[in-house]
């Protein structure tokens, strides 16, 4: 029994190891106050188009939000000026109410799979705004939001 959850614990660790990060930002969102109109702006820069990353998105949240989910608006624009908008629903919290993610305290930090092995047709600047997409004017409880492009397998 012992060697069986010792191999369970040894196969966890491992698949929880996360793939060699090629760039991560975070935006901290001031008094935990995130408004309709701000969105977050993030530049990927992309040198290899042969490469597939993933695209992964952080979301430090508090337990004083006060939703179960959060919509957000991504819009990813290319060097060429090419656009695309996606709707991304992020749940912060289980149906019973008990918070998601990863920490202690009032403070949890959650992610989501964006987008799985994304390639890009050119080299350059790839900006990525990130936004709100609740029915609330100031959204209160999210910390910050930020995002990681990493290498597909």
């Amino acid at each position: 029994m012992c060697r069986l959850l010792s191999l369970a614990l040894f196969i966890l660790a491992l698949a929880s190891c996360s793939n060699q990060a090629y760039f991560t930002a975070f935006e901290h969102l001031p008094s935990e106050i995130w408004y309709r109109d701000s969105a977050l702006r993030f530049d990927l820069p992309v040198g290899d188009t042969a490469r597939s990353y993933n695209l992964v998105l952080d979301v430090r949240s508090s337990t004083d939000y006060r939703f179960q989910n959060l919509y957000l608006f991504i819009d990813i624009v290319a060097p060429n000026g090419a656009a695309l908008r996606d709707t991304l629903e992020c749940f912060l919290a289980d149906d019973m109410g008990r918070w998601l993610g990863r920490g202690h305290g009032a403070i949890r930090d959650n992610r989501y799979l964006y987008r799985e092995g994304a390639r890009f047709a050119m080299p350059g600047s790839y900006s990525i705004s990130v936004q709100q997409a609740m029915r609330v004017e100031a959204l209160t409880g999210v910390a910050g939001v930020g995002i990681r492009m990493e290498e597909a397998n």
